[in-house]
């Protein structure tokens, strides 16, 4: 469906809102949820518009935006609205015909005057036409909101009518859906049917008719549900037929709407056509106007609605201004245009098809932008020229006062730099005193900075040093262990000592997978990225029981797991697993299995000040008072009796540093060991 305005803007019902054509542009608003609009029409500066239930208007602001105003949450009973087929200005107020029944709107309230049978809307001179269906159907006007018959001969038990057109000043023509047309008496009020061929035509079975446009006193345009369009003239002669052999995009359920030029706008489910009649001498009372529609400064809009007031224009630091044309009527295909912005420019510009001026670089100040347009092959088309008032807000620097503050602060500027240099050149001598004494300091300082850096340094390459040999040493012996044991045991054949040699294999397969580990630890620490993520201490513990149910006694520990069943935390879980897991290990390594009470290892964990405390507690041997405060140094090791690389704590330390954790112990011999960690809470 489609409307055209006053000034010959179209605009068209579409599936996601209301779609605007001046000739050169198109523009969609969208409605709410992208709903679609099945029926409009313009009334006063509002376009009302109906679509799935949803009905409202779009009307522009005085800045020329076109915004949308829902009117169905001001619906008193909150009941859905079927369709609306019509819509009237009638004494100040606006009513909106549907079903059985008339909305009225005072512009704050809505109201349901309910009619009593299905009807239809149009206006007729100063006063609203109902036409009713049914047996005690009719046509009546609306007095008072209430319906006042003046005719009861017009009426169909399903039927109504459907479009109410005048033919002249003597007679109006109405349309049915599926009983033909019938003449009007606008002074009796009496009705009488329709002669003609396309009377006929139309009261055929299953002929139905779904729009009609006039288009002049003799000649009417109709559209039917699923036969094209009819032109006819005023005898009822049909002319014209047209389907879509014959040009138009489809048959079915095309609308028409006659343009301010006598043309029509068709549309159709597969878009939008437009037909125009050929006369030569055809005359029409539309007098087009060249119009600035909006213009664009930097990512903005601002639409310009008439040329009653100056426009206010804010530009970007480019001061660059796009115009946008158009002449709302024609298309811009016909078109040519010139221009000027005075006090800018000096004349007109040449005649161009482009209807886009672009401006760079403009002052502020107060301009008229003049626009005149031309059609490119019909001479005697008269199109009005349009000029406005814009202004561009100065900078500080373009008003002349501002060269006398500049010229008095360069002054004042001048005199404090003056007085400036003549002060420090006072202090100078002083200041490179100063300066050298510090200097010497500084010197004095580096060279111990790099005095302590060559010490580190040194440090460094002797814990690397030692790293490289501990560490070749410690993989070469369960080697040349293992090396040694396969020998001997290929040189016996009883059963008895090749099982105790493969056991002493293992052993040393176990140091040999225990040291690979420590290192591949230290370095995953000391490469990867932190990658924080939720995870439950359940599934890492869990994760620590499976690698540890194959060590030797493993199976006469407790583990006691002291917090939330459902506990978890955040972190880098692959390093937290490596914390744990050392930890956990330590204490099931180092267990005294003769003591008399049972073995344990308990995991404490909670959430305490922004904080998450982790404890590990064993009732093992516990570590000498002498050995704890080097416990954490790498290859250190406190029980030499025991197998170990020496890397484990000190990999939880190094790990914790990267997790800006802390750890600290309590140990007493023959009595345990608690080693309790505090991470950061993140969020």
């Amino acid at each position: 469906m489609s409307a055209i305005d006053e000034d010959g803007i179209v605009y068209f019902g579409n599936e996601n809102g209301l779609l605007e054509f001046d000739g050169t542009h198109w523009q969609l608003y969208k409605t709410p949820s992208f709903t679609p609009i099945t029926f409009l029409k313009i009334v006063e500066d509002k376009i009302y518009t109906f679509g799935k239930n949803k009905f409202g208007y779009f009307q522009r602001d005085k800045s020329g935006y076109m915004s949308y105003h829902s009117l169905n949450e001001r619906m008193p009973d909150n009941k859905e609205i079927p369709y609306i087929s019509n819509v009237v200005q009638f004494e100040g107020d606006t009513y909106f015909s549907t079903d059985s029944s008339l909305i009225k709107w005072d512009g704050e309230v809505l109201n349901r005057l309910n009619m009593g049978a299905n009807l239809t809307m149009y206006e007729f001179e100063d006063k609203v036409l109902l036409s009713f269906a049914g047996d005690n159907g009719g046509l009546a006007f609306l007095k008072n909101d209430t319906a006042s018959l003046i005719n009861s001969d017009f009426k169909f038990s399903n039927d109504y009518a459907w479009e109410f057109l005048r033919q002249n000043d003597s007679n109006w023509l109405i349309f049915t859906s599926e009983n033909g047309i019938y003449n009007f008496n606008p002074d009796t009020y009496e009705t009488s049917e329709f002669q003609g061929e396309i009377n006929n035509f139309y009261k055929k079975d299953s002929t139905f008719l779904y729009s009609a446009e006039r288009v002049s006193d003799s000649l009417f345009i109709t559209s039917s549900w699923d036969d094209g369009l009819q032109l006819f003239n005023a005898n009822g002669d049909i002319i014209k037929r047209l389907d879509d052999k014959s040009g138009i995009l489809w048959k079915y359920n095309t609308h028409s709407t006659l343009d301010n030029r006598g043309n029509l706008w068709l549309s159709t489910g597969f878009g939008v056509q437009y037909l125009e009649f050929y006369n030569p001498d055809k005359k029409s009372n539309f007098k087009p106007e060249a119009k600035v529609r909006f213009i664009k400064a930097g990512d903005s809009s601002l639409f310009v609605r008439d040329s009653s007031h100056i426009l206010s224009v804010s530009v970007d630091k480019s001061n660059s201004l796009d115009f946008y044309f158009s002449v709302p009527g024609l298309f811009t295909k016909d078109l040519k245009f010139s221009y000027y912005l005075e006090d800018f420019e000096k004349d007109w510009s040449d005649w161009t098809t482009n209807s886009r001026k672009e401006y760079t670089n403009l002052p502020g100040g107060t301009y008229t932008f003049h626009l005149r347009a031309k059609h490119a092959t019909q001479e005697n088309i008269d199109i009005k020229p349009f000029s406005f008032k814009l202004k561009i807000p100065k900078a500080w620097y373009e008003y002349p006062i501002s060269y006398v503050a500049v010229g008095a602060l360069l002054a004042l500027l001048i005199f404090g730099l003056v007085r400036y240099r003549t002060h420090r050149l006072s202090i100078t001598n002083k200041k490179l005193e100063q300066l050298v004494n510090e200097r010497t300091s500084e010197i004095e300082s580096q060279k111990e900075q790099l005095r302590a850096a060559n010490e580190e340094l040194k440090t460094i390459n002797n814990e690397l040093d030692n790293f490289v040999y501990r560490s070749s040493h410690d993989l070469v012996a369960p080697l040349k262990s293992l090396r040694g044991l396969i020998t001997i045991a290929g040189m016996t054949d009883n059963v008895d000592e090749i099982r105790e040699y493969f056991r002493l294999m293992n052993i040393s397969i176990n140091k040999l997978e225990e040291f690979i580990r420590s290192i591949m630890d230290f370095s995953t620490n000391t490469k990867k990225p932190l990658e924080m993520k939720e995870i439950s201490m359940d599934t890492i513990l869990d994760s620590i029981v499976e690698d540890l149910k194959f060590y030797e006694n493993a199976e006469k520990v407790e583990l006691i797991r002291a917090y939330d069943s459902d506990f978890k935390i955040k972190t880098d879980a692959k390093r937290l697993n490596i914390v744990l897991s050392n930890l956990v290990t330590n204490a099931l390594k180092y267990h005294d299995f003769k003591q008399d009470d049972a073995p344990y290892i308990k995991v404490t964990a909670k959430k305490k000040d922004n904080n998450y405390i982790l404890e590990v507690e064993d009732n093992g041997s516990g570590i000498p008072k002498e050995h704890q405060r080097k416990i954490f140094d790498m290859f250190y090791r406190a029980h030499e009796g025991i197998e170990g690389s020496g890397l484990g704590l000190y990999i939880v330390m190094d790990t914790l540093n990267v997790l800006k954790g802390k750890i600290d112990l309590k140990s007493k011999t023959r009595v345990g060991t608690t080693f309790r960690i505090v991470l950061p809470l993140i969020d």
